[in-house]
């Protein structure tokens, strides 16, 4: 049987919560549609995976930050190497994923914005742009992984 290593480990963390925090998504946007027109489903559905989905989010950045270590590369010289410019794209493409998600969150938490039922486009858009960007880092991430 093989040993699995405490940088496996860290990875295999990394991958669980980016499956969470993308997995989620996809699925929050499949239901919420389907969900707006039953009273406060929407809503609820929304909050119970945010509850679960900023934990995930938290755990990437950890695991991230470790796992760029484990990868050999260092912070001051992230530019020298295709893996480290990689990951420049990558933490620019988490960041805008955590940061469309974060806005999302907050104009379409209940109470915030009154009219933001009336918009149904805004939350779309956020959301997607938070997908997008996650599936995005995803795949960079596996490209550093392999480098």
């Amino acid at each position: 049987m093989l040993s699995i290593s405490g940088a496996e480990l860290v990875l295999w963390l990394h991958v669980l919560a980016a499956c969470v925090w993308i997995g989620g998504q996809v699925v929050v946007a499949i239901l919420i549609p389907v969900l707006r027109g039953h009273g406060q489903l929407a809503s609820l559905a929304g909050q119970r995976y945010q509850a679960v989905a900023w934990p995930a989010f938290g755990v990437l950045l950890v695991t991230g930050i470790i796992n760029v270590g484990n990868a050999g590369l260092q912070w001051s010289h992230l530019l020298d190497s295709p893996a480290g410019r990689t990951l420049v794209v990558k933490l620019g493409l988490v960041a805008l994923s955590g940061l469309a998600a974060g806005v999302h969150a907050c104009l379409q938490a209940p109470g915030v914005r009154a009219d933001s039922a009336r918009r149904p486009w805004t939350s779309a858009l956020l959301g997607s742009a938070s997908l997008v960007t996650a599936v995005l880092a995803a795949l960079y991430g596996v490209a550093i992984a392999s480098a």
